[in-house]
């Protein structure tokens, strides 16, 4: 049968039931912009459109004679799009660059996150804190959109962002981290704005209660980082094992191992080497004590569970040194993004009177900053 109309009539219940499954976002993926309002003044309104994965006529994007008819109303066929997603999926009519197969599984896999959604259990909210500093002459780019997915896909679904992100965008600092002036100058910036947007944040009422921590920047910066967080707000640390600050999810993954080895009795200041990500070269002047992973190396904490893990054996190594008369600590790491932040964590609660942390600038050790 022939379609006498110029477009295919949608009824209201199939809009509402594809508004339903897609929750109101864009289906195309990496898109999932909310289409209940306007993108740019953010008043509430509806900017969704119905885009047909084989065309609503044989001339269109995709269309097949007789299936463009048949599929021009079904829910199987349609996908809630944004304005410039449906332009994505039609442009160019039927020399479109999508296919009907990958259009589908679009749809699916959206629809798919939709419903875990929807079914999961003791969500809790969690506002994204990003942070970036220059590492070198690497200038860092973390996307907000890439750190929200990744706490829903780690999470099982379990960690939704907050509508509102702190992004401590320190990218294009002014000075890199082998000039002398970096580090002062660094650690004013994010204390100051650790104290303009974060502290708010967690002691407004009503304000955040969990944080979930994406940072790329050098290790002490890290460790400030999260000296200033401390141990006492939940929060979730991401890495990036591989892309996207997505934990690794097969099964064989290695489990990491650690090893130290701390005597009875230390002197007051000693210098600790945290050798997880590479082996450290050991500093001179005093006397050393060194936390490494059995097999040291880059992306070695690919599972939230391997960072707990990490917690764990860190946490103990510290009890440890505090028992064997420590009070003043030099920290030499080479450690993975999330482990930087959480030592920076799990050190101010301590009763270390001083904790320094320096940075490896071949060929010697610089001091960098004091946490405490």
């Amino acid at each position: 049968m022939t379609r006498k109309v110029e477009r295919a009539y949608i009824p209201a219940t199939v809009r509402r039931d594809l508004w339903v499954a897609a929750a109101g976002r864009c289906e195309f993926r990496g898109c999932c912009k909310s289409v209940d309002r306007d993108f740019l003044t953010m008043a509430k309104c509806n900017v969704g459109e119905y885009a047909h994965i084989i065309a609503d006529s044989p001339a269109g994007p995709r269309g097949v004679p007789g299936e463009s008819e048949r599929l021009a109303a079904d829910p199987s066929n349609l996908m809630l799009a944004c304005f410039e997603c449906h332009a994505r999926i039609d442009r160019d009519g039927r020399s479109n660059e999508f296919t009907a197969e990958q259009l589908r599984a679009m749809k699916r896999e959206h629809e798919a996150r939709i419903q875990l959604i929807y079914s999961a259990s003791g969500v809790v909210e969690s506002t994204p804190l990003i942070m970036s500093f220059p590492v070198g002459t690497h200038v860092p780019v973390v996307e907000v959109r890439d750190i929200q997915y990744a706490m829903l896909t780690n999470s099982n679904f379990k960690l939704f962002p907050t509508s509102t992100a702190i992004h401590i965008d320190q990218s294009n600092f002014h000075l890199q981290d082998n000039d002398t002036d970096f580090w002062p100058n660094a650690q004013r910036a994010l204390t100051q704005q650790y104290e303009q947007r974060v502290l708010p944040a967690l002691t407004t009422r009503g304000g955040a209660t969990h944080l979930t921590i994406a940072a790329f920047a050098p290790i002490p910066m890290l460790m400030k980082l999260g000296a200033l967080i401390g141990d006492k707000t939940p929060a979730a640390i991401l890495d990036l094992p591989g892309e996207k600050w997505l934990w690794d999810t097969r099964d064989g993954c290695p489990e990491p191992q650690y090893a130290y080895n701390v005597p009875v009795s230390l002197p007051c200041e000693v210098s600790v080497v945290v050798s997880i990500s590479g082996k450290v070269q050991l500093p001179v002047g005093r006397v050393v004590v060194e936390f490494e992973a059995v097999v040291p190396g880059r992306g070695i904490i690919r599972k939230g569970a391997h960072l707990q893990q990490f917690r764990t054996s860190f946490n103990a190594f510290l009890q440890q040194l505090f028992a064997a008369g420590v009070r003043v600590v030099h920290i030499y790491p080479a450690t993975p993004l999330s482990a930087s932040i959480e030592i920076g964590r799990m050190l101010l609660p301590k009763m270390f009177e001083e904790v320094h942390v320096w940075e490896w600038q071949a060929p010697d050790w610089k001091q960098a900053l004091r946490l405490k």
